[in-house]
């Protein structure tokens, strides 16, 4: 008797076994792998997410802009259809098509680009529609993909303004903390931001 239940205990172990390998196989090559495009250990240099600042009407700053609101990035207002770049060399992770985010009230598509496995780059289009159909006009606009490949400067969609406050976000995100995009901009980019800032800047500095 003692003999069969060790065996049973055998069997079911090595049954048990078998699932759990084969659950860990189908979870492995089911989740998408990407190329670092940035070496482990190393911070970003970006470039800044739109080419043309003619249509940029106000920058919002990235921390505790008022007791009651963190703002994880900055917001780059347009008063007009706004050809939106990859800041680096990265892979489109993930891409969220006309979603509504009930804080705002508004329809928006979101964009994320990996580094690394610990930098990521948030990049939601907000034409700042409360239409669903518009959203999906937006969301259209989009013509990238999730895993693909994109360099810096390369297109990713146009964000288009059908708002008073259109805007493009933009978040560097570091081990899943948001952390100040302007530490991370290549010192030319620091420049025209700064200078952008100074004109169109809606808070006393871009960090608070």
């Amino acid at each position: 008797m003692a003999s069969r239940r060790k065996k049973a205990i055998a069997i079911a172990g090595i049954v048990g076994a078998v699932v759990l390998s084969m659950v860990g196989t189908i979870w492995y090559f089911s989740t998408p792998r990407y190329s670092d495009t940035l070496p482990p250990g190393q911070e970003p240099s970006l470039l800044l997410p739109i080419f043309n600042f003619s249509a940029n009407d106000y920058i919002g700053g990235f921390g505790q802009i008022t007791p009651e609101f963190w703002h994880g990035g900055f917001d780059f207002g347009v008063n007009d259809t706004t050809k939106i770049v990859s800041p680096c060399n990265a892979y489109v992770s993930y891409i969220q098509k006309n979603w509504y985010n009930d804080k705002g009230g508004h329809w928006q598509s979101n964009v994320n680009l990996r580094l690394n496995a610990e930098w990521e780059i948030w990049m939601p289009f907000e034409s700042w529609t409360t239409d669903q159909e518009m959203g999906r006009i937006q969301a259209g606009a989009i013509f990238v993909e999730v895993g693909q490949y994109v360099g810096a400067n390369e297109t990713l969609g146009f964000l288009l303004c059908h708002g008073s406050s259109a805007h493009l976000h933009f978040g560097v995100v570091h081990n899943g903390a948001e952390v100040c995009p302007y530490q991370c901009l290549t010192d030319p980019a620091k420049i025209i931001f700064a200078d952008r800032f100074a004109k169109v800047g809606t808070t006393a500095h871009w960090e608070n």
